[in-house]
């Protein structure tokens, strides 16, 4: 349950052993091949690999998202050109890990990789697949979290001091209500 950080910047939300945690059979009863044009010479390098693919895709979904737009904006710095959108800094997430923010933010690396990384190098694909019923599991896992975390937005240390203050954080409320209106939203998966 720890960031990977090279030189002072987190690479990725997860390591390895992360994965092992959550589904260890998965890495015990596939046969992951590690391409050989890879460079990759065993499966934990070539797991943290993808760890770190989801950590930049994680991030970007934050960035693309309503929310970054609407917290910057709360924060005092509204976002006037939307093709200028401000990166998402994961070193200012949680920096103390006060609030235990890390470890959630590690499940959300570990569900997405495994969703679009892992079990896709292994899966039978077919309509009454066990393995895509793993990769919609993990799927909605991926989606629950963030969205809560979104939600709650507790975790960001807009200012970079090292700690979230109270007005940093930014908590939404939803209303669940049935609409038949389309989204007009683009969403990164």
């Amino acid at each position: 349950m720890a960031f990977i950080i090279v030189a002072g910047n987190v690479q990725s939300f997860a390591e390895y052993t992360d994965v092992l945690q959550k589904d260890q059979r998965l890495l015990e009863e596939n046969e992951i091949r590690i391409p050989s044009e890879s460079g990759f010479a065993d499966i934990p390098t070539f797991i943290e690999d993808m760890l770190k693919k989801s950590t930049q895709r994680i991030l970007l979904k934050i960035k693309t998202s309503t929310w970054w737009q609407g917290y910057n904006s709360f924060m005092g710095s509204p976002i006037s050109d939307l093709n200028v959108l401000p990166n998402v800094n994961p070193n200012l997430i949680d920096p103390t890990n006060a609030l235990g923010r890390q470890q959630q933010f590690t499940d959300l690396c570990v569900y997405y990789a495994i969703k679009e990384y892992i079990l896709p190098l292994v899966a039978q694909f077919g309509e009454t697949s066990a393995d895509m019923t793993k990769i919609d599991y993990y799927g909605r896992k991926f989606e629950d979290l963030y969205n809560e975390l979104i939600a709650i937005a507790d975790w960001y240390d807009f200012d970079n001091d090292g700690t979230v203050q109270n007005d940093e954080k930014a908590v939404s409320y939803y209303m669940n209500r049935r609409t038949r209106a389309k989204r007009n939203v683009v969403r990164i998966r």
